[in-house]
């Protein structure tokens, strides 16, 4: 594997995340590859990925718009900042395929040239992946460090859209690397925290009552006092109440605020009459309900069900092969029928074998 520390500042990842209105600059390969292009492959199989993402740049920027450099040039992004990359690059990828189709060469083969160069770079980047989630090195440290779930997170939101675009390049063979790296994501995004919410500003300290002034006669009034030491008490209780009526509350991750943003934009769209716009969020929307995923949309519900599982395997793992024991489908049908009444059950055995569930 290439070493990610070489310096890529130079280079300019969005190049493909812009619309194009105008056609390619052509190569001529009339007598032979162009050098250009096979220079770049000469830095890739060097593994040199830095040079090779460099020099793709330097022809897109001169309108040079060839499906070729496509791949090495969006995996140098990966290379350089890893998760991070994965927005830009998913979105770039979607444009190409999408929108900015036609503003692609060349002419002859551009389907397999594609098609063969998005399975390359997708298989890289699952590879990458593997390799150091394997090793768990300091490359790895960086992926799972805070900052690093959120694009990961808008990322996977655009998956189903880019499988969607895939199928431009008719039965395309980089189809099942697109689904293992998606796969490969939300495996590893289940062990990167989010970044911790921001700090809210410390309100200045409310000035102190005034004192009530005594009673002329000094004495203090016990009903008055007791009832100064239930009221803390009482407010407890109340505010216990208020969140017990208002149910459990789930943070809202990236992917389930894109999501709602997407819905209220189409509802927007609609009373607007743009049918035109409306049907591009519903096509998208309609793909993500289809393939919903929670663990994408509501992580955080899920992390401490996840973390239990990976923490207390050993000792669930031999339980879940005697799930046709009557043990097990007693406290199965409990489970169902009255989660309150299993979770304080207790199970015993008594001396003939089988079991009872004592409350």
């Amino acid at each position: 594997m290439g070493s990610p520390a070489q310096v890529l500042e130079a280079v300019d990842f969005t190049l493909l995340d812009v619309e194009f209105t105008t056609a390619p600059v052509p190569l001529d390969e009339s007598e032979g590859p162009d050098p250009r292009l096979e220079a770049i492959t000469g830095f890739v199989a060097k593994s040199e990925y830095a040079n090779a993402a460099r020099a793709a740049e330097g022809l897109l920027r001169q309108g040079v718009r060839d499906v070729r450099v496509v791949g090495p040039y969006l995996f140098g992004h990966f290379f350089a900042e890893g998760m991070k990359a994965l927005p830009v690059l998913f979105r770039s990828l979607k444009r190409t395929l999408t929108e900015n189709w036609d503003f692609f060469g060349p002419m002859e083969k551009k389907l397999v040239f594609a098609d063969t160069g998005l399975r390359w770079l997708l298989k890289m980047m699952g590879k990458h992946l593997e390799h150091h989630s394997r090793l768990k090195d300091a490359q790895w440290q960086a992926w799972t460090a805070p900052g690093n779930r959120e694009p990961i997170e808008e990322a996977l939101t655009l998956g189903d859209p880019l499988i969607a675009a895939l199928a431009i390049l008719q039965k395309p063979a980089c189809m099942d690397a697109m689904r293992s790296l998606l796969g490969a994501l939300r495996s590893h995004a289940q062990g990167v925290p989010f970044l911790p919410p921001p700090e809210e500003p410390q309100s200045e300290a409310p000035e102190p009552e005034l004192a009530a002034a005594p009673d002329d006669d000094e004495e203090e009034d016990d009903e008055g006092e007791e009832e100064e030491e239930v009221r803390p008490v009482r407010r407890k209780k109340a505010a216990r109440q208020e969140e017990q009526d208002s149910g459990p509350s789930v943070p809202m991750s990236p992917a389930l605020a894109l999501l709602v943003r997407k819905l209220s934009a189409f509802e927007a769209l609609v009373e607007k009459e743009d049918y035109s716009k409306a049907s591009v969020i519903a096509v998208d929307v309609l793909a993500t309900v289809e393939r919903f995923d929670p663990r994408v949309f509501l992580p955080q519900l899920f992390s401490g069900f996840f973390n239990g599982l990976a923490q207390h395997a050993e000792a669930i793992e031999p339980m879940l092969h005697n799930t046709e024991t009557l043990s097990f489908r007693a406290m199965d049908q409990l489970y169902r029928v009255d989660l309150d009444a299993f979770l304080v059950a207790q199970q015993r055995q008594p001396r003939g074998g089988g079991s009872e569930y004592d409350e």
